[in-house]
């Protein structure tokens, strides 16, 4: 039993109506409950609702592996950089699984007129973020694991072909991430898509974006599978 609170990060909140914050409360409470009784921590996956909805005891840490979940629907990759110290950094995992981007391309879809982005000033920024929370990790220790962004199948969007050429270019450029920072990377996309390699293919999610358990099988054996050439079972 604690007598006294520690201390801890906390990103504090990010604007009135942020996805980051939907968790804040929760997550900075777990936190301290792991911190103050110095619970060793395996792994810390992190990422947006994809990662959220994953229930990832089903598939892993059946070998004893402590893992957390630290996915929040609809965040973006600035938000999980900012919350990365608290999220995973203070938490010492031995690796961190990050998988994020999707939400970024939203933008390009802005009803707004200034919160409009094209696909060009997306891609740098979203691969900039994800190539310092690689920096981090590997400043402290933590093995970083860079999932590529999964394809959409959302012909209801009027973006749905940019935004999966998009997803493309990012992921090849988060490949050279992995590769320059010494990084694992997890290829999800190309066994997800249509012949055509852009699309996601049909029968893995009911909305075109969210797999269900036939998508996060293909992903739960990428991963270990990854995980396994590096030595590392999960």
């Amino acid at each position: 039993m604690t007598t006294k609170r520690v201390e801890i990060v906390k990103p504090g909140f990010f604007a009135t109506a942020a996805a980051a914050d939907s968790r804040r409360g929760e997550f900075d409470l777990g936190n301290e409950v792991l911190i103050a009784h110095k619970v060793p921590v395996d792994f810390v996956f992190i990422g947006d609702s994809i990662t959220h909805m994953w229930e990832l005891n089903g598939y892993f840490g059946r070998g004893g592996n402590f893992i957390v979940n630290r996915g929040i629907g609809g965040d973006i990759s600035s938000h999980v950089l900012r919350r990365f110290d608290a999220d995973v950094i203070q938490l010492k995992p031995k690796v961190v699984v990050i998988k994020i981007g999707v939400n970024n391309f939203w933008s390009l879809d802005g009803a707004i007129t200034e919160h409009r982005r094209t696909a060009e000033q997306i891609i740098p920024a979203l691969v900039d973020d994800i190539q310092e929370m690689v920096v981090k990790a590997r400043e402290h220790g933590i093995i970083p694991v860079i999932c590529s962004i999964l394809p959409t199948n959302m012909p209801q969007s009027g973006n749905n072909e940019i935004r999966n050429t998009s997803i493309c270019h990012v992921n090849e450029q988060l490949q050279k991430v992995a590769n320059e920072h010494e990084a694992i990377y997890v290829d999800y996309h190309s066994q997800m898509t249509t012949e055509g390699g852009i699309q996601l293919r049909d029968g893995l999610a009911d909305d075109g974006l969210h797999p269900h358990v036939l998508g996060y099988d293909i992903m739960a054996d990428s991963l270990r599978a990854e995980l396994e050439r590096k030595g590392i079972q999960i």
